[in-house]
């Protein structure tokens, strides 16, 4: 693990939360970058409630947005409902948003949810467009389980949409518009947002797959990466977005550096244990020396093709780095 090279109490840290409520999965997709982490931890409300309340009281940490999902699929957790108010109540200005494959949107697990009387967004997951590309990354019958844990929860929000904004996170996976299926241009139609992305594949890369045959298997997918995706991919030298700026913590409170890290490289320390200054000292140590060694440098990132990052203008006069580390603290929105 990293000890912190500096003193960072000083300064005020832009952070990304993604909080897991458990590492438990219900599907095991070809296409999911956080599978090798998978397991059978879930998250205590009483161990969330003092990790958000160090968060809440640091002088040196300011959470910008927060994802209360990572791992696992949120909702294998029982408690979830209690996890959701939790976080609203005690990180209330920080924009809260959650993703589902929506299999377990149950009548009365969406009753649960709704009844948290607080903002955030949830994000239903659908790949392809239609039931044939969905099954194929996701698993037999998972699309037809979607729509209506979907439909479910639409219905149950109803026209008065409240604190609650539903939308899609779509995966695209080269189907033609005109492939798609009716009903799921019927759901999306009725969503708030609709985000359609290419996949985050293994090495860090976004970037299209080019047949659907990839996905036959992970064999296929592998060599298809390896060879002819890759290789035409450079990695670039300095830091990502994610590096310094982004703590995903896992169920047991272990704090990863990045949504794509496993194993204990890219531990930087463990919120439930430490306090979120000494946690956030060692993801900014880190940056550092991905900036100033190169990302070659750091075993975990060497292969890694997520961009460079940089630091958008309108978070300079909020969070302002340390004049000695300017470029260390450099970031984007790049996801």
């Amino acid at each position: 693990m990293l000890k912190p090279l500096h003193d960072q109490s000083h300064h005020i840290h832009p952070i990304w939360l993604w909080l897991d409520p458990t590492s438990r999965c219900n599907l095991s997709c070809r296409l999911c970058y956080t599978k090798q982490s998978h397991g059978k931890l879930d998250l205590e409300p009483d161990d969330l409630e003092a990790v958000l309340v160090k968060l809440a009281t640091s002088s040196s940490v300011d959470v910008k947005g927060i994802h209360l999902n990572w791992r696992g699929e949120p909702l294998m957790n029982p408690r979830f409902h209690e996890l959701l108010a939790m976080t609203r109540r005690l990180l209330p200005d920080a924009p809260l948003q959650w993703h589902t494959n929506g299999t377990l949107l149950t009548p009365k697990r969406v009753s649960e949810i709704l009844s948290v009387p607080f903002p955030h967004t949830i994000y239903v997951s659908l790949d392809g467009g239609n039931q044939a590309s969905h099954d194929l990354n996701r698993g037999e019958g998972t699309f037809q389980k979607t729509l209506r844990g979907l439909r479910t929860l639409l219905d149950a929000r109803g026209r008065d949409h409240g604190h609650v904004r539903v939308g899609v996170y779509q995966i695209d996976l080269n189907e033609p518009l005109e492939d798609y299926d009716p009903e799921f241009l019927a759901l999306a139609a009725r969503v708030d947002t609709h985000v359609k992305v290419t996949p985050l594949l293994p090495g860090g890369a976004h970037h299209k797959i080019r047949e659907l045959d990839d996905l036959e298997s992970d064999e296929a997918l592998h060599r298809r990466m390896s060879q002819d995706i890759n290789p035409s991919l450079p990695v670039p030298t300095g830091a990502c977005f994610w590096a310094g700026h982004t703590l995903c913590m896992a169920p047991d409170g272990e704090t990863s550096v990045c949504v794509i890290s496993h194993g204990a490289q890219g531990v930087v320390g463990n919120l439930m244990t430490e306090t979120a200054e000494t946690v956030v000292g060692r993801a900014v140590d880190f940056r550092r020396r991905m900036a100033e060694d190169g990302r070659q440098s750091i075993l975990l990132c060497a292969g890694c093709r997520k961009p460079n990052g940089e630091i958008h203008a309108k978070h300079k006069a909020a969070t302002p780095p340390p004049a000695r580390h300017q470029e260390a603290f450099q970031y984007a929105s790049v996801r």
